[in-house]
């Protein structure tokens, strides 16, 4: 008689034991793997860019028609003043590009043409790189500057060429002294780490095409330079 009621018991514990371990099992949720914030812009189609979130304000004076465009790799393009994009898969046309055209290459004028990032969240030490360029032999000086916005997630340039609006902290001036001999000619990396920042937000980082005494004369500063693989690294 005891050895039946052992086996009773030795039952009964098996169901409940197999219930809490069921319970368990359906209750149990797999923690969330951390999203990466990094990525990477190859500008393989700069139409595109605009439902992604960046944004281009062109504030030369005069301020022409032209503003950032789809690089120029081609026959009947820029000819032999072309160059092909750092990193591309198709067509080395696949990099964004601005030129003196952006203040409607008249003489004296202004060049202030911004791409500016999507808002994304940054934090300090993480980093960012790109690649640029201007036209090999080139006698027309460049100028980039890259800025950061830290007061908000904004597009607020300012409206004038002079102005930079709320991107007032500058991180990097390529040439600004707008020697012929001071923007690279071939693709050149730079990487820059944030820092200055609060806390983790979400801001904008700007490209400021900035040149002045541009125009289409062979005296005149400003030619055309190409931007690719803009990288992010959240750290």
């Amino acid at each position: 008689m005891k050895k039946n009621y052992s086996v009773i018991f030795f039952l009964f514990a098996s169901i409940i034991l197999f219930g809490i371990l069921y319970g368990c099992e359906k209750d149990y949720v797999a923690p969330e793997q951390p999203v990466s914030k990094s990525f990477t812009e190859e500008y393989d189609t700069v139409a595109n860019l605009y439902q992604k979130g960046w944004a281009f304000v062109n504030n030369s004076k005069p301020q022409g028609a032209a503003t950032w465009q789809q690089g120029v790799w081609a026959s009947g393009k820029l000819g032999p003043d072309g160059f092909p994009a750092y990193s591309y898969k198709a067509s080395g046309d696949e990099y964004i590009f601005a030129g003196y055209a952006t203040a409607g290459g008249v003489t004296g004028s202004t060049i202030s043409s911004w791409m500016l990032t999507p808002a994304f969240e940054m934090k300090n030490r993480d980093k960012f790189s790109f690649y640029t360029r201007t036209i090999s032999g080139t006698a027309n000086p460049d100028r980039l500057q890259v800025r950061i916005n830290l007061t908000d997630n904004t597009t607020n340039v300012g409206n004038d060429s002079s102005s930079v609006g709320k991107f007032t902290t500058l991180l990097k001036d390529i040439n600004p002294g707008l020697s012929t001999t001071g923007y690279p000619t071939t693709w050149t990396k730079y990487e820059i780490i944030l820092s200055g920042l609060p806390a983790p937000l979400k801001r904008r980082i700007g490209f400021r095409y900035y040149v002045s005494n541009a125009g289409s004369s062979a005296a005149a500063n400003g030619n055309a330079i190409g931007i690719d693989q803009f990288q992010f690294q959240s750290l």
